[in-house]
């Protein structure tokens, strides 16, 4: 383990780094308790400095990421209409694969989902049910691990697979402490698959 310096409101904490990459560092310490969830914090030792965000806290460790890293574009825009999220310049943005299981509710009706990918633009999902409504606002769980999140969900895109259809959502309401959970649960699916190639 190399010993690294961590920066964070002001005040320089030691730590030992458990596992580094470009997309995930994982610092041992002391006093972790001071740190949240969404802080900046920079890290440093003789060959470098990196700004970061903290992904995750738990009592001896802390978890971070690049602060310009796309998960951190992951977030509700309510107030966005449909057309600027798409524009003319087609932009195109960086997809994270997931395979987890969710439901959405409308009115009393609760139907189960599998989310296949998250972007910055919002949440991708497959089901073999045409009752979606297009342009309507979902209440939904996500199931993250041994947590789960409850955001709002407008339904915006539809396509027939061969065997399902794939929905397009985009996030309209999140918590957040949901947001940070969603980003954390993202970061290890991503990690995960990583370790297994």
């Amino acid at each position: 383990m190399k010993d690294i310096q961590v920066l964070h409101n002001g005040k320089v904490y030691e730590g030992m780094v458990g596992y580094d990459n470009e997309e995930l560092m994982e610092i041992t310490m002391k006093g972790t308790e001071a740190f949240a969830a969404g802080d900046y914090a920079i890290c440093f030792d003789f060959k470098r400095r990196l700004s970061m965000r903290v992904l995750h806290v738990s009592p001896a460790k802390v978890i971070l990421a690049p602060a310009n890293a796309e998960v951190f574009h992951i977030k509700a825009r309510p107030k966005k209409v449909y057309e600027e999220l798409f524009g003319e310049e087609q932009s195109s943005f960086q997809s994270f694969k997931l395979n987890t299981f969710a439901t959405i509710n409308d009115d009393f009706k609760t139907t189960a989902v599998r989310v296949t990918d998250v972007s910055r633009v919002g949440i991708g999902f497959e089901i073999n049910d045409f009752s979606i409504k297009m342009h309507h606002v979902y209440n939904s769980m996500i199931i993250c691990d041994e947590e789960c999140i409850y955001p709002k969900l407008i339904v915006r895109y539809g396509h027939i697979l061969e065997k399902t259809i794939r929905y397009g959502a985009e996030l309209h309401y999140i918590s957040q402490d949901d947001l940070n959970k969603l980003r954390y649960y993202i970061v290890t699916q991503q990690f995960k698959q990583l370790m297994l190639v």
